[in-house]
Formats: C-alpha cells, structure tokens, sequence
C-alpha cells in the first residue's frame, strides 16, 4: 500500500514525465509558400542568328518539379523549371520598329520551348550603341520592362581554328578595344563546365596548367583529347552586373537586378574572339596513344566504337587511385542519337585495369557508354556496360 506521501511523489514524477515527453514534441505549422516571381533572362547578341529571351516563375513549392533528361529545345521545362508561357513580348528598337517575339512551343511540332521567346532578328541588324526596349505582358495581367545598349565592336561569328600542346603552351589572347563596354566577359569551354571571369584589360594570359577554380575539386581547364573554345566578348553593364553578382545563402539576395516588375537581366554582348583549340599533350605512357578496333568481319560490322584517342591527362599522386584519362572515341555512324562521329571520353587506369566513359556532346555530366577492360600489352580487352560481348583495340605504332 503507497502511503500518501510516496503518492504524492509519484504523482510528481508522472507529471514531470509527462512534461518532459510533451517538450520532445516539435510544434508543427505550416508554412505558406513565397509569392512566385516571373523571371526573365534575355542577352542580345551580334553573333546570334536571331534573338531568344526566357520567362519562367521563380519557384515557391506550389508547383511539383518533374525533369526528364535535359534537351536543349526544351531547357526550362526540363530543367526543373516553371515557363511563363502565352506571355507577350516586344521589342522596340532604336529606329522605333516594334517587334513581336513568337513562343517556341507555338511553331514546333513537338510543342517543346515554353516559355521560350524568339525575335527574328539577326545580330547583324542590331545597332551598335543604340537603346533597346524589352516589354512582357504575361497572361496574368503582370508587366516587365528592360532596357538595354549595345556594345560596339565587329561581332566574330565563325571560330578561328588553333592547336594547342598544354605541356608547354600558352595561350595569349587580345582583342580590339569595345567604346561604350562596361566589360569584357571571357569564357572557356572544358567538359566540366565554363570557366568563365570578367575583365578590364583588352588581353589575358592562359597558361596550358590552369586549373579551373569555380569547381572544388580545382580539375584542369584544358583536357588533351578535347576541343575547347575560348570567347571574349564586349557587354553592357546590365549584363556585367547581373553575373558578377550573386544570392548568398546567409543574407539574402544580393544581385543587381534591373528588370522593372520582375527579376532577371535584359543585357547584350558583342562576341570580339573566338578561338577553338585542339588540345593535345605527349601520349609516352602504355595507354596512351590511338587504339583502333579489331575483330572478325561480323563484328567489325557491329561494333559501335571504331577507335579511341587516349592521353594521360593527369598522373595520380596516391598509390590507392589511378591515373586519369582523357581523350575522345569514333563511334560507327547511325541514324538514331547519338550520331555525332567524334565525342570525349574521361576515365582512369591502375596497373593496367582500364575504365573510360563515352561522353555526349563533350559533356563529363552525360554518359552515353561505359567501358571496362584491361591493357594486355598493346591491346585493350573489355566490355561496354550496355552493348554485349568482349571488344578488343590494338595500339598503333
């Protein structure tokens, strides 16, 4: 029998208890969603062959986001964006023509390119120095405006071709003087993504070991194997100041955005080089070197790799990782995608196992194919990932 006080210090306990289990509990409320934004991203530029301008909503969680793989006709939807379709948009430009921009989506029979505004207007037309007026109204009754001028400058539209050994070349890069530029916006091409900065000075220095500093693993800019542009071009300042800024996570926005009734940039850049390199590099090491297929007729006739181009692209410097590879594979031609001839491949060896990974367009974020295989001497044996059977590539001398 409990007597009244151990009662008393039980009924304690239990309310302690209970108050103790009731301040675990995480107090649930629902948080209303942001207001949507629309967005507007629009560059005119003397290279282009006509103009292109982007509407999408800033995301709020209202909508739920379904990507299929990335298309370039089609960059909004399946990017995970929100297209602001139906809007309309004019373009007024210095000698008063207004022009109506027409929705991708409208014209193309696969109905890709919402929120994709097209002008038909070449680069070649637009005038140097001269104000251009943007204007959207959206099916929502909301309205932007933007203005921009162009640079002056003669816009470079075809590419200069150029060889370039990053063993022991430097590139040095000028270009004539642009009046009116609020910069020059340099930018160079590597299948892990632009590496791209601004700049005053009307010439920059790029040595073949430069390591691209916007990615955390610091790989290098130039890769052997690879075609890479480079691209100076003259820009406004609406253009300038929209990409050198930036959201930071702990303050907020910090961009500089002159679009009135939304956010984005409405800017224009003027493109003075354009220069596309073929980058190469001494192929001593076993595995470096052009490996052609080889095999009986049938297989010959089915392979879908016919040779690869490898380069030891960098050396490792622990015992527990391979070298990596870089490089570029021909593919048999064929009438589905991907049927470009010629794509990258990166990959790696140790003591002589061997993986590489087929590239599309170039790109180290898409692979089409992977193949692992073994350096027996002065052939590779190995399998795809995808296409059956064992594929074997002797070295030439």
């Amino acid at each position: 029998m409990i007597s009244d006080r151990g009662f008393a210090r039980a009924s304690a306990a239990a309310v302690s208890l209970l108050v103790a289990v009731s301040a675990c509990e995480i107090e649930k409320a629902g948080i209303p969603p942001t207001a949507s934004m629309v967005s507007l991203h629009g560059v005119l530029s003397a290279s282009a062959s006509s103009q292109v301008v982007l509407l999408e909503r800033t995301r709020n969680g209202t909508v739920r986001m379904f990507a299929p793989p990335f298309d370039l006709a089609d960059p909004i939807v399946t990017d995970e964006g929100v297209a602001e379709s139906g809007a309309l948009v004019t373009l007024t430009t210095p000698d008063g023509q207004t022009l109506t921009a027409v929705e991708d989506s409208r014209v193309r029979d696969d109905r890709k390119g919402e929120g994709i505004y097209r002008f038909s207007l070449p680069g070649s037309a637009l005038i140097a120095d001269g104000n251009y007026q943007l204007s959207v109204q959206t099916v929502k009754g909301e309205t932007l405006a933007a203005e921009t001028s162009v640079p002056e400058g003669v816009a470079v539209a075809v590419a200069e071709q150029a060889t370039f050994d990053r063993s022991r070349d430097t590139v040095f890069f000028e270009w004539p003087k642009s009046p009116g530029a609020r910069s020059y916006f340099v930018r160079i091409e590597t299948p892990f993504g632009p590496r791209s900065f601004f700049t005053d000075s009307t010439r920059v220095r790029l040595p073949g070991g430069l390591r691209n500093v916007d990615l955390t693993v610091l790989p290098h800019i130039f890769i052997p194997g690879f075609p890479q542009a480079v691209t100076v071009s003259a820009v406004d300042s609406n253009y300038y100041d929209w990409f050198r800024t930036h959201n930071d996570a702990l303050s907020g926005s910090g961009l500089v955005n002159r679009v009135r009734g939304g956010i984005g940039v409405f800017g224009s850049l003027v493109r003075l080089r354009y220069v596309e390199y073929e980058v190469v590099a001494p192929q001593t090491e076993a595995i470096a070197g052009t490996f052609n297929f080889v095999g009986t007729g049938l297989e010959a006739g089915t392979t879908p790799y016919l040779a690869l181009h490898l380069y030891v692209e960098s050396p490792s410097s622990r015992s527990d990782q391979g070298d990596a590879l870089s490089g570029r594979f021909e593919r048999r031609v064929t009438f589905t995608p991907p049927n470009e001839p010629i794509d990258g491949l990166l990959g790696t060896v140790k003591q002589g196992k061997v993986e590489l990974s087929f590239l599309r367009n170039w790109s180290s974020t898409d692979t089409v194919e992977v193949f692992r295989g073994e350096l027996r001497g002065d052939t590779l044996v190995g399998s795809y990932r995808g296409f059956g059977g064992i594929a074997h590539f002797v070295k030439q001398r």
